[in-house]
């Protein structure tokens, strides 16, 4: 058992030593955010979204995560960095809540865009994507109504809401 135990600490160490973990930020008309990014291999890549705050009497957050693939087929000198194309699945969460009022939302969407990962160290990443309107979405609403009662709306939609543009940034600190 032991030695299982330090296989599998080994791995993860190792993982870490090669710099395809990355810490970053990102704007967008969904929000601003921060997000993990991990480079599984030369051809995909783990990114998981965090933002959409709001604290307070009215509350709210968003999680996300996507898996890309990744396609290098901007051709370009080394010197100046790395341009592959991504594209993938987005699986998005969202819980709000305020006074009288909560709810959550749950929706799938496709991503692509393109990334520039700089010649530096340590090596950043820019990218530009457009995120697809929900192509499935379930959404529970909840709130009161003035005189006390209390109401609910829970809904299941194929393709809902609007095309999406983010813009991201991230640094391989690990």
């Amino acid at each position: 058992m032991k030695k299982i135990i330090l296989f599998l600490a080994f791995l993860a160490v190792a993982s870490f030593a090669q710099k395809n973990n990355a810490i970053g930020v990102w704007f967008g008309d969904g929000g601003v955010g921060f997000d993990y990014k991990r480079l599984m291999g030369k051809g995909n890549a783990l990114d998981i979204y965090v933002g959409d705050f709001e604290l307070g009497d009215n509350s709210a957050i968003g999680v996300g995560a996507g898996y890309y693939f990744l396609f290098d087929i901007v051709k370009a000198d080394a010197s100046i960095g790395r341009f592959p194309l991504h594209v993938g699945p987005n699986l998005g969460f969202g819980l709000w809540s305020g006074k009288g009022y909560g709810g959550f939302d749950i929706g799938l969407k496709a991503a692509g865009g393109i990334s520039w990962f700089t010649p530096t160290t340590p090596v950043m990443d820019v990218s530009i994507e457009l995120v697809s309107p929900n192509l499935v979405s379930l959404w529970h609403n909840s709130y009161e109504l003035a005189n006390g009662d209390e109401e609910s709306d829970t809904s299941f939609k194929l393709v809902s809401g609007s095309l999406g543009f983010r813009i991201l940034f991230h640094v391989y600190f690990f």
